[in-house]
């Protein structure tokens, strides 16, 4: 490992305030879904399938929305977005709970629509403040920082609404968000190269501003390359979310339900340690981290009790946060910088949909069959996956990577 890697992302101009600010802004956003759903079941009085459209619905909105957020980031620059994005959201969180169940569905619809993109900001910015050499490294610490973000902010989020109520929860969730909004305003993170330090970095700041005013059209650019990538990233997600599915089922067989968030505690731990050392490591290609992680979901069924299955679940949870790290990295690498933003809210696209599917999807599994068959059904999916795309993966490796639209011109 090679740690010197994590001190030169953190001593770049701007980095440490992107990291930070992202981590704060991603708390409220990472806890909403589960305040939505229970405040459409407590306060609402509807059942979870009711709560289910809600979060389905704003689901759909982010899936179809992201991209085009980053494409007019891309277009017209980060502020104009992001004042659209944070009144928008501080529209749907503030009145969202004084809303009725049939205009709730809708309202989250255009929520999620229009939501801060933290995600393809933060991701986009990181590309455009740290050298190649450097990006690993970087996006594995915001990935280190979801992690965190996704083992604290629910539970944080949960004990709120039980001492207070559902309401008032999702009224304060709303004012964090537009916070979160305001605050990436404030710092005004750059999404595309700027010249600056010595004079390599200067010329290759005038050569990012250059390319990013040529637009290649979307065909010139997602290729089936870029789209074997983000299939890898929608299986990332769709693997997580199936895990935690599957975890859960097991435990209620084996009469432990008290005892799962000590399991889920230790698997996001091994994703943070995954990360870590994934970040001051060497790259390795993503269908490799794919085939990996289903691989080591499978033996995952075979545990016959609660803490030999808490043991089984760190391989995988080690090999989660370098998933997103090597699919974000890729989708970066082989994109040109003037479609960046479109082309990291096709991955956070990719990674909605994934998450959205994974938890329906192995739960029909282990409702009809086994709950250890859950496991199985993952790791089988992660692998046909990976058996489809690794004749991709041997072309995409003998191509050269474009970094710049003016390559990706000189292509076409």
């Amino acid at each position: 490992m090679d740690l010197s890697r994590y001190r030169r992302v953190l001593a770049r101009p701007g980095v440490r305030a992107v990291l930070l600010t992202s981590l704060v802004a991603r708390m409220p956003i990472i806890s909403a879904p589960i305040v939505l759903t229970l405040h459409v079941v407590l306060d609402l009085d509807r059942g979870f399938s009711a709560s289910g459209l809600v979060a389905g619905a704003f689901a759909i909105g982010s899936a179809i929305g992201s991209p085009q957020l980053g494409r007019a980031m891309d277009r017209v620059g980060l502020r104009p977005v992001l004042c659209l994005a944070t009144v928008v959201a501080g529209v749907f969180w503030l009145t969202a709970a004084h809303l009725p169940f049939w205009a709730l569905v809708p309202a989250a619809f255009v929520g999620g629509l229009l939501p801060i993109p933290v995600y393809t900001i933060t991701r986009q910015s990181l590309a455009a403040l740290l050298p190649p050499d450097d990006r690993q490294a970087g996006f594995s610490l915001d990935s280190m920082a979801v992690e965190l973000s996704f083992a604290t902010a629910p539970a944080v989020a949960i004990v709120l609404m039980t001492q207070t109520s559902p309401t008032l929860t999702l009224w304060l969730l709303g004012v964090l968000i537009v916070g979160a909004g305001i605050g990436l305003l404030i710092i005004d993170p750059p999404i595309h190269g700027r010249p600056g330090g010595n004079t390599t970095e200067a010329a290759a700041g005038a050569a990012a501003a250059r390319a990013a005013a040529v637009r290649p059209p979307m065909r010139a650019w997602l290729n089936v390359d870029v789209a074997a990538v983000l299939l890898m990233a929608f299986a990332t997600t769709f693997t997580v979310m199936g895990t935690d599915v599957a975890i859960t089922a097991v435990m209620r067989s084996f009469d432990r339900v008290a005892l799962i968030g000590p399991v889920f505690g230790v698997w996001c731990l091994a994703s943070l340690v995954g990360g870590f050392v994934y970040g001051a490591g060497r790259r390795i290609d993503p269908i490799l981290l794919l085939a990996a992680l289903a691989a080591l979901c499978i033996p995952v069924a075979l545990a016959p009790n609660w803490w030999i299955l808490l043991i089984a679940v760190i391989p995988t949870g080690l090999l989660c946060a370098p998933m997103l790290v090597t699919t974000t990295d890729e989708i970066v690498r082989r994109t040109p910088e003037a479609v960046r933003g479109q082309a990291l809210g096709l991955n956070g696209s990719a990674l909605t949909v994934g998450n959205a599917l994974g938890s329906p999807c192995i739960g029909l599994v282990v409702d009809h069959s086994h709950p250890r068959l859950g496991f199985v059904a993952i790791g089988v999916l992660g692998l046909g996956l990976a058996a489809v795309l690794a004749p991709l993966n041997r072309r995409r490796a003998a191509q050269p990577v474009l970094e710049s639209a003016a390559a990706m011109g000189a292509t076409r």
